[in-house]
């Protein structure tokens, strides 16, 4: 009966997108989920009791609430709220609003930790939602906590819990489907991926982290919509991949990437090592070996995470590389050129690119010191030894004594490049003098200028030739 119950919701949510009609939850007491509140964080809870107490409807969502009912201890807690935006930044002294596509109000607290309040999305059907085709680019629109639901990408992460009350509160059928184990899209999943393709790589990474297996119409769709990630920007990406390099699934996400196509569009030059072992086996090991040092609890830096994802293009550098005879970081053009072909196809950020450059530049002297067992002067003197043993490690394990070395360089200084140089521009020679900004044409320079109080610098006239006797 209770499976009949579900399926007939499940249906109800996907024709939602064109009836409008929003079904009644299904509230889950307090001893069927099994979240308790010692489990969430102190600030959250905090946060949740004093929307409420002003009056507000305010529920813990999202991923939070799914690792919570399957054991797990969340990363991040979020809250929904009816409260907008500039209500919550006039309830709580420790928020800035963030935000062009959906306004979000970031609670600040000691530390560094952040609490993202979000206020309830409507259907997305309203005038003020700014789409480019299918594509959402804005969306300011706020609505009830059933339409905010159906508003997101994954049913198990649809889930609300009510502190007030101590129930889970599911309008998208994502109860059953953490109890199956299924990762499926709320809605019509076409639709849902035209919208934002990026979800597509969330289906993935949340089968990879919670090892759910992926719903038959979700995949399905996948390989219909997959060429729409290519719309996705770029940077947001490049983002996504850096959160899944330090995630500790970093294997199981990037495999599954290439097992159903998106690494052929997104890394075309790592795709092409894929094609036998020789390329497939070494690439796994090294995101195995990426996923061990972050479940050791050790901090990567992201650029030693881009390392494990390009690891068949720099082993085929390795040798060169190792047995290099000069003191100098600076890389061999053939190595420059293969791994830049890469680095584009990221977009990877500048600094970091320059970092792993560094890193790749001082492999010679790391490799000598594998030899040696014992970091030499030199190498810890260079403010680049622990990420060039971090880049042997991930490239070639932990034999020949990397292991113990790369443990004595935790206590090494971490590498760091100087902030980028800011470029002034100089002003044109119609300016003048220089100025902070451009100058208006409406607006004469000298008088705002305060460089207009000092002498002008007075120009030397040619010198006018003497008038004599002509020659001649």
């Amino acid at each position: 009966m209770e499976q009949k119950s579900m399926e007939q919701e499940r249906s109800n949510s996907k024709s939602r997108d064109t009836s409008g009609v929003v079904p009644q939850p299904r509230i889950l007491e307090r001893g069927d989920h099994g979240i308790s509140r010692n489990k969430i964080d102190r600030d959250a809870l905090r946060a949740l009791y004093r929307l409420i107490d002003e009056g507000h409807v305010a529920y813990l969502v999202g991923g939070a609430v799914r690792d919570l009912m399957i054991g797990k201890t969340p990363k991040d807690f979020d809250i929904a709220t009816d409260a907008t935006p500039r209500k919550v930044k006039r309830i709580f002294r420790n928020c800035r609003l963030i935000g062009r596509r959906f306004r979000l109000a970031h609670l600040h607290y000691h530390g560094g930790k952040i609490l993202e309040v979000a206020t309830f999305r409507s259907s997305g059907e309203a005038d003020e939602v700014v789409r480019d085709g299918e594509m959402i680019h804005r969306d300011n629109v706020f609505g009830t906590p059933g339409e905010d639901s159906h508003r997101r990408d994954l049913t198990i992460n649809g889930l609300f819990y009510d502190v007030s009350n101590f129930t889970v509160i599911d309008f998208v059928g994502g109860v059953k489907d953490l109890r199956d184990g299924v990762v499926r899209m709320i809605g019509d999943p076409d639709r849902s991926f035209h919208e934002d393709p990026v979800r597509m790589l969330r289906a993935i990474r949340h089968s990879g982290r919670t090892g759910f297996q992926l719903s038959g119409e979700t995949v399905a769709a996948m390989e219909r919509c997959r060429g729409q990630i290519l719309k996705a920007n770029p940077a947001r990406l490049l983002e996504e991949f850096y959160k899944d390099l330090g995630s500790g699934h970093a294997r199981n996400y990037f495999q599954t990437l290439q097992q159903l196509g998106y690494l052929d569009l997104l890394m075309p030059v790592i795709a092409d090592w894929m094609e036998d072992s020789q390329g497939l086996d070494p690439w796994l090991a090294a995101l195995d070996r990426l996923d061990g040092l972050v479940a050791a609890g050790q901090r990567v830096h992201q650029a030693m995470g881009i390392t494990a994802l390009i690891a068949p293009e720099l082993l085929s550098h390795l040798d060169t590389l190792i047995h290099r005879r000069s003191s100098s970081t600076h890389l061999p053009k053939s190595v420059r050129e293969g791994i830049s072909s890469v680095l584009r196809q990221l977009k990877v950020y500048r600094r970091d690119e320059e970092r792993l450059r560094k890193g790749l530049g001082s492999l010679a002297l790391a490799h000598r010191c594998t030899e040696q067992g014992r970091w030499s002067r030199e190498a810890e003197n260079s403010p680049w030894a622990r990420d060039s043993i971090e880049i042997l490690f991930i490239l070639l394990g932990p034999g020949d004594g990397r292991a113990e070395l790369l443990e004595q360089a935790r206590s090494f200084p971490e590498a760091d490049l100087p902030p980028p140089r800011v470029r002034r521009r100089r002003p044109g020679r119609s300016q003048g003098a220089r100025q902070d900004g451009p100058a208006s044409p409406s607006t004469p320079s000298t008088t705002e200028d305060p460089s207009s109080d000092r002498p002008k610098r007075r120009r030397r006239r040619p010198r006018k030739r003497s008038s004599g006797p002509s020659e001649g």
